[in-house]
């Protein structure tokens, strides 16, 4: 007998989910050495990276890395799913200094001060002769190193309101960590090609500068940066037992889910409680989800006039 979630325990766990707590926030708004203000550099050469009194200007061929500490580490828990983000305003004027093969240049770390450990959530650039496009991935780590998934160019000059959120889901074995990144109205993008173990913790956010003055990452501004974490989150606690199965095969490793009963309203939702797929589906029937991406789903429907619901995992 497989346990069941009821539908009120899931639209519990995605208002949960959306409890955030802001732990990061800087407008810029003084001038001078970022580490006269609350960061610590850890690479490269200290006081490069300095703020206009509106942004901070990473400039081609310098090498200054540093870091901001969250007002309280974030934790993130076995058993459960973890979410947090970091929101800023992009520019990059010109192609000057600017890699066309991509770097990344702003990130989450495990923690804060000169040792901050691996980098997750990794925002990157690269320019062409026309504009310059964004990109992220959710690690570093795999061989070869993993691919950014980039966005429509966007015009020099051009601010580009982004948000980057980090993933972790620690309810499943082996757990597993995605990367989103929105870019002004364009879609979604989603990244989970590298390999590493995503850490214990979030601690802070990282300001990189990489390459050289002709190919690195260029002269970028950032501003309004802001760091959230979220409640975790698809623990749900309540939980009953049904006759038969409403989803057979909660590890979906082909392009279908198949349903064990008939249901009415079939929903699928992703881990931002957005619905994905809708349906009605008999007993033994099917419903295609080759067009999703890999990673975690809950699937709740109607059967037998009892709401119902179940996690999956596409593979």
């Amino acid at each position: 007998m497989k346990k069941i979630f009821t539908v009120l325990g899931i639209a519990s766990a995605i208002s949960f989910m959306n409890a955030q707590t802001t732990v990061l926030t800087d407008n810029f708004s003084y001038t001078g050495a970022l580490t006269a203000n609350g960061w610590t550099s850890h690479s490269g050469t200290a006081g490069q990276l300095t703020s206009n009194g509106t942004a901070v200007n990473l400039v081609a061929g310098n090498s200054e890395d540093a870091n901001k500490g969250f007002t309280t580490p974030f934790t993130l828990s076995p058993g459960v799913i973890s979410k947090a983000d970091y929101s800023a305003t992009i520019n990059i004027a010109s192609a000057t200094g600017l890699t066309t093969a991509g770097d990344y240049f702003l990130m989450f770390t495990v923690t804060s001060g000169t040792s901050p450990g691996n980098f997750n959530a990794r925002l990157y650039a690269k320019g062409s002769p026309t504009g310059y496009s964004l990109g992220v991935v959710n690690n570093g780590a795999g061989t070869p190193a993993p691919a950014p998934t980039y966005g429509t160019e966007i015009p020099y000059g051009t601010p580009a309101n982004i948000t980057v959120t980090y993933i972790v889901d620690n309810s499943v074995t082996p757990a597993t960590n995605t990367a989103t990144l929105k870019i002004n109205s364009q879609p979604l993008l989603t990244n989970a090609l590298g390999t590493g173990t995503a850490s214990t913790t979030i601690g802070g956010v990282a300001i990189r500068q990489a390459g050289s003055a002709t190919s690195g990452t260029g002269n970028i501004s950032i501003s309004n940066l802001v760091a959230r974490v979220f409640n975790s989150t698809l623990a749900v606690s309540d939980v009953k037992n049904v006759k038969g199965s409403f989803v057979k095969n909660t590890f979906v490793k082909n392009s279908e889910i198949t349903f064990g009963t008939n249901a009415k309203d079939v929903k699928v939702y992703n881990m931002f409680g957005q619905i994905v797929k809708t349906a009605s589906v008999k007993e033994n029937g099917t419903l295609n989800v080759s067009d999703l991406a890999k990673g975690n789903y809950i699937v709740t429907g109607t059967v037998n006039n009892e709401p119902v619901s179940q996690k999956i995992l596409k593979d």
